[in-house]
């Protein structure tokens, strides 16, 4: 393993460990979209869960902070049932 997918794993650790703190254990979750953005820099995360509000499922986006460890929240969207059959089937669970 190269020190970019080095860094890159401890990254997508650190927002992990901040992620299980927003969610209830044993949610279903899946990261649909990962992506570092060099400037900050930054981890962009995009996942599906189940909302509070009548069950829906919804897209979600966060920001972490890699230098602070703070995790942003980016809005969110409710899905359809195509994207959610999507997320369950590539999605990565944390």
């Amino acid at each position: 393993m190269t020190t970019a997918e080095q860094t890159t794993e401890s990254i997508r650790a650190a927002c992990d460990a901040v992620l299980r703190t927003v969610f209830p254990p044993r949610s279903l979750v899946w990261i649909v979209d990962e992506q570092l953005e060099p400037i900050g820099p930054t981890w962009r995360v995009t996942l599906v869960y189940q909302g509070a509000m009548q069950g829906r499922w919804m897209r979600r986006a966060y920001r972490y902070d890699v230098p602070s460890g703070t995790l942003h929240f980016g809005g969110e969207q409710p899905i359809g049932d195509a994207e959610l059959a999507a997320a369950r089937r590539s999605g990565r669970t944390f």
